[in-house]
């Protein structure tokens, strides 16, 4: 009886507080506007990268060196390299489905290949199936011409390592050059953001890959199911499951 009591002054006193005797609670989104969301910090790009961080939206930058980043842009930073070059790169992520266009239309992907296995492996933003791959991995000089029809120079020193440009259009983009613990492909990465980035695969499978040091079976997991508890500096890998194409 008393509890009930002290409960209705305390209703008294809100009615008393609100003013207008409207009682009604109100969730903060409930008669004002969701705030705009903020500009992209680019209006094209040919590099983009998306995070391994397992969210949705998923979160993307463009790694493109441009002359003059964006004026939406946050965190432009000097091109890396051993002198001014006048080229900028804006470091900022931004959550997104659809990253956007590229800069340029990418050349006629080819259907073979052109690299024999890949660590720094990119997915295009392009809705098709099957996707458009890119391996962003430095190469020698001697290597990247004799494979690829096109190839750029890699942030850093000049005169340095070689980028493929050549665009694969598969469904496979081929294996990974160093074997991650947890095996060829992961679902839900969890990495820092540092680069490159220290890496773990929470997935959880019937058996852990040969190459993984500390295997634990996931708690009252019935059939077992394990997951791999190491990490990986580098490069996650590619996801197990397709992106979804919208």
């Amino acid at each position: 009886m008393a509890i009930s009591t002290i409960l209705l002054f305390l209703l008294a006193g809100l009615v008393a507080a609100h003013g207008d005797g409207d009682t009604t609670i109100r969730l903060p989104s409930d008669g004002a506007e969701a705030p705009p969301r903020p500009p992209k910090p680019w209006d094209c790009c040919d590099n983009i990268e998306m995070s391994p961080l397992e969210i949705f939206p998923p979160l993307y930058r463009c790694n493109d060196e441009v002359k003059q980043c964006s004026a939406a842009c946050k965190e432009c930073v000097e091109a890396p390299g051993d002198f001014p070059r006048g080229a900028f790169v804006c470091r900022d992520w931004y959550s997104t489905v659809d990253p956007g266009h590229m800069c340029t239309a990418p050349d006629q992907p080819t259907t073979k290949r052109p690299w024999k296995c890949c660590d720094n492996i990119v997915q295009l933003p392009h809705m098709i199936f099957p996707p458009f791959w890119r391996c962003d991995d430095e190469l020698e000089p001697g290597k990247c011409t004799a494979a690829c029809k096109s190839c750029r120079e890699a942030p850093g020193p000049f005169p340095g390592p070689l980028i493929c440009e050549d665009v694969y259009w598969g469904a496979d983009p081929g294996p990974l050059c160093t074997p991650r613990p947890w095996g060829k492909c992961c679902d839900k990465a969890f990495c820092n953001k540092m680069n490159p980035p220290t890496c773990r695969c929470m997935d959880e499978v019937n058996k852990c890959a040969a190459a993984c040091k500390d295997c634990q079976r996931v708690e009252s997991s019935e059939p077992p199911r394990y997951v791999c508890k190491d990490r990986f500096t580098g490069q996650p890998g590619p996801m197990c499951k397709p992106r979804a194409q919208n």
